[in-house]
This record gives structure tokens, C-alpha cells and sequence, in this order.
């Protein structure tokens, strides 16, 4: 399997010299390892020492960006090995450093391999003193007195070493020395070239929800010489976390404020709700409750035929009740418009599945989201206490489980029984106050209407079922016909004003 080593630089030629002299050594095969050195507008330009690995060369970055978080995207973008190898310039790793990490991905396509990053004040400072310490195997005794990363060690040693990882397992990452599979690095969207500082955090929060298997190989280590400050350490302050990374990432959830007015960040939960032939009033029920409840770090998403079926139609038309939900959410950041429903809730932590006839409580959504965090259940569902009048209840995907369940997955086999095995599985019953049937209270009304004869006495109608009941409701309820002009002439209006901000640049 060919291997890709990125190695991100900027000045400091000494520095790098010794980790090329390291990585000249290497005891996986040559021919399929191929070392990129990227320079981030060194001044003066990088030049390449005389003892490299065999295939090594240095690629300028483009003016279009710098940092580096752009030095590891374009490295990536440039390279075609099946396996990438991230590395700092002023690390040095043993010989057997690429064959321990790279081995994971031979096992299997999610594996996430974590170097074991140390730092040491002093080391060899000769290329040629070092390669000689590596191939007699006294690296390791040369660089005596190094010490781990902190809180790299702390994440481990809570998680058992990560077999048993919460939702804060991707902490463990640290990318001056990690490898995974290149259809990995593309599926989770790669680094974020914009972020200079924290871009491995992020990228790591993003491999995690796309169900990356993190795995710490401690027979790979890498020493960084010099002392762990923060560009090494890969620790942005407090402030840096809650500004900048925050909106990105939903969690640790300590560092995220409350929804900025412009909705512009990924969500904890990603809410979807099928509004296709739903009346106006109770899709409004349904997705302002969602809204309006104790959980407010949620994004919804309607999904329908908006593009083929929002113009024209009369009241009774579900054309008309699209056009209705959609003017009503247009200015709401936190609602979205999809003619397809997701099939996971990526980026964000969760995917809640929420049929349109149920209205969530209060705080019935943070009461799925604790218990799964809790539970640490890839599947939590929230049935009624009564049975279900219609299809299924209520169902909290965790984004992790379900990326995962959908790679391995048959045909034909229930996805939720994946999700089971994977990751675990939560079920819940819910009182009314948690859960309540929006269809039911208008069938009811609708029922007690039909009973009542139109013209006073009684027995001149009969009960309908309640798919009838539901849309004369609608009729008996949009009014007289002089209203509904208006309602169609403010619709209308509407409706030119969402053509026009379609067709702005």
C-alpha cells in the first residue's frame, strides 16, 4: 500500500534536515513510500538536504493561502497515496515509525493511526549522528529524559486507551504524527486550509463523527526536540477554542456560547422532518416546537419538493401549504430546505429523525441527547406510552455509529439492527407531556364538526375516517372565500420576493 508523508515546513532547514535523515531509514519498503516536504513560503525557500528518503521532493504552496492548515490540505491535494502521513518538520522518529503506524490501514479502511508524540529538550543535532543512532537501534536512548503529551496521556488513560471513548475520544488525536486511509481523509471533507491554528482539532472532531477508529500505536514514537510549546503541543488558548473552533465544533459542548443570530455553525443535533402533503398547521406545530425547545443547538431540515411544487395551487393543494412553510422559515437561520433527507447527520454529533404528525416537549430533545451521551447508545428512540397511532417514534442517530453502520451494512439488512451492534441501542417511552400526536386533537374536532348537521338538525351527517376528518379541518378552517384571495394575493408576494433573492449572485 503506497504512503504519502506530508511534512508541513517553514524555515528551520536544520531542523528538518534531521527528520528527512530519520525518515531515510525506514524499513517499509521505498518504492512505496513518497515523502512531500511543503513549503509555506519559506524566505529564504527550502532546499532539500543530500541524505532524504529515496522519493522525496518539495512542493511551494500557492500564494492562495498560508498557515497550517493550508501547507497539510495542498500537501494531500498533491500527493496520491493510498495512505496519508502527517509529520512536523523538527520531529525524528525511528525506523520502524511508518511500518507500526501504516499498519492499521492494511486491517482496515476507518483505522486512524496515533503516533506516540514526546518531546525532548536536546537530541542529536547531526543528520548523519542520527541516522547511525537509528539503524543501531539507540534513538530511543539518546533521546532519554523526553515526556509525553498531557493530555493526549489523560484522554488514554480515561478511555482505557480509547477502547472505551466517549464522544471526546478525538481529543486523543494530535496530527504531528498520524496516518489514515486517503478515502477517510476525503470522506470526513479533509483539513481546513483556512485554520492556521487548531486545524488538527477540528480535522480530528471531523474524522471522529465520520467514524474513524482512533488508534494509539505506542511502538510509533515521535520526538519533537525542543520544548512543548503551543504550536507543538497543538493546545489553542481558551479563547482561541470558544471563538474560532467552537462554531465548528459542537463539542466539548463548555465551549460553545449560545446560537449566533446568523445560524452560521455546525449544529449539535441535526433535526429532519418530511413535510411532503403535511398541512401548514401541523408542520408549523411540529418544527416550532423543535425550535422553541430547552435543547437550542439544533438545525432543521424540511424536506419535500420545494423546486417542483411551491407554485401555484389552491388552499386544498399541498402546493399551497409548501409555499405557506416556506415562507414562514425563510428568515429562520436555523431551518433548511432539502428535496432529499440526509442520510446522516455529518458534521454534526447527532441526527434526529422526527415524522411530522409528533410534537417534542420542552425539553424532551436534551433528555435524548443526555441519555445517548450517557448510554452512549448509537440509537436512542423515544416511543409514545400508548402505541404508535402512526409509523415509528422518535429516533437520535448518533452520526458516528450511523457513518459506520452505513460502510458496513448489507442489502436488505435493518440499519438500526447495524447501529445496534456497532454502538448500542436506547429505547424510551414518553408521556404526552414529552410527546404529543398533532393529528389526533384535530381529528377529534374535525369528528365532532362532521356529527353536527349543516343546517342545525341532527343526523343530517356522517363521521368521516380520519384522513377525511384531517383535510375538512383544513377546508372548514381556511375561512371565507374573499380570505383566501388575500391569503393567495399575500402568498404571491411572497413568492416573487423568494424568486428574486434566487436569482442574486
Amino acid at each position: 500500500m503506497t504512503v504519502s508523508v506530508v511534512i508541513p515546513a517553514r524555515g528551520r532547514s536544520e531542523r528538518l534536515a534531521l527528520t528527512l535523515a530519520a525518515l531515510a531509514g525506514q524499513t517499509y519498503p521505498a518504492r512505496l513510500l513518497d515523502v512531500v516536504v511543503v513549503d509555506d513560503h519559506s524566505s529564504p525557500p527550502i532546499q532539500l538536504p543530500s541524505l532524504r528518503p529515496a522519493r522525496c521532493r518539495i512542493e511551494r504552496a500557492p500564494a492562495t493561502g498560508r498557515g497550517a492548515g493550508h501547507a497539510r490540505a495542498y500537501g494531500a491535494h498533491v500527493t496520491s497515496g493510498k495512505v496519508i502521513c502527517w509529520l512536523d518538520p523538527d520531529m525524528v522518529v525511528g525506523p520502524r515509525f511508518i511500518e507500526a503506524l501504516v499498519r492499521w490501514q492494511h486491517v482496515h479502511a476507518e483505522c486512524v493511526s496515533l503516533g506516540r508524540v514526546l518531546f525532548c529538550a536536546r537530541g542529536p543535532e547531526d543528520p548523519t549522528a542520527l541516522a547511525g543512532l537509528a539503524r543501531s537501534g539507540s534513538l530511543s536512548s539518546a533521546l532519554a529524559g523526553s515526556y509525553g503529551h498531557a493530555r493526549v496521556a489523560r484522554v488514554l488513560e480515561q478511555s482505557c486507551g480509547l477502547r472505551d471513548a466517549d464522544h471526546l475520544g478525538f481529543q486523543a488525536y494530535v496530527g504531528a504524527a498520524v496516518s489514515l486511509r486517503r478515502s477517510l481523509y476525503e470522506a470526513a471533507g479533509g483539513v481546513d486550509p483556512a485554520l492556521d491554528l487548531g486545524q488538527d482539532t477540528e480535522f480530528a472532531y471531523r474524522l471522529w463523527q465520520a467514524g474513524g477508529l482512533f488508534l494509539p500505536e505506542y511502538a510509533a514514537p515521535a520526538w519533537h526536540i525542543g520544548p512543548a510549546t503551543p504550536a507543538r503541543t497543538r493546545l489553542p488558548s481558551a479563547r482561541f477554542q470558544s471563538t474560532a473552533l467552537a462554531p465548528l465544533m459542537p463539542h466539548p459542548r463548555s465551549r460553545r456560547g449560545l446560537p449566533t443570530a446568523d445560524g452560521r455553525r455546525v449544529p449539535l443535533v441535526r433535526a429532519v422532518v418530511d413535510v411532503a402533503g403535511a398541512p401548514y398547521e401541523t408542520v408549523s406545530g411540529c418544527v416550532d416546537r423543535l425550535l422553541d425547545g430547552t435543547e437550542q443547538d439544533i438545525a432543521v431540515t424540511l424536506v419535500a419538493d420545494w423546486d417542483g411544487g411551491v407554485y401555484g395551487g389552491t388552499s386544498a393543494n399541498p402546493r399551497l401549504e409548501l409555499r405557506l412553510i416556506q415562507a414562514r422559515y425563510l428568515s429562520e437561520p436555523r431551518v433548511s430546505f432539502s428535496a432529499v433527507a440526509p442520510r446522516t447527520g455529518f458534521p454534526s454529533p447527532y441526527l434526529l429523525q422526527v415524522p411530522v404528525a409528533w410534537g417534542l416537549g420542552g425539553d424532551t430533545l436534551a433528555r435524548l441527547v443526555a441519555r445517548a451521551e450517557r448510554a452512549r447508545a448509537g440509537l436512542v428512540e423515544l416511543f409514545p406510552e400508548s402505541a404508535p397511532t402512526r409509523g415509528a417514534g422518535i429516533r437520535l442517530w448518533r452520526t458516528r455509529a450511523l457513518t459506520r453502520a452505513l460502510r458496513v451494512r448489507s442489502e436488505g439488512e435493518s440499519l438500526a439492527d447495524v447501529v445496534s451492534e456497532v454502538h448500542g441501542r436506547y429505547r424510551m417511552h414518553a408521556g404526552h407531556e414529552c410527546l404529543q400526536d398533532l393529528i389526533a386533537p384535530r381529528s377529534t374536532e374535525a369528528r365532532a364538526r362532521a356529527a353536527r348537521p349543516s343546517d342545525g338538525r341532527p343526523g343530517a351527517a356522517t363521521a368521516a375516517s380520519d384522513g377525511d376528518t384531517a383535510v375538512a379541518s383544513r377546508r372548514d378552517t381556511s375561512g371565507p372565500r374573499k380570505g383566501r384571495g388575500a391569503m393567495r394575493r399575500l402568498v404571491g408576494r411572497l413568492g416573487k420576493g423568494l424568486a428574486r433573492r434566487r436569482r442574486r449572485p
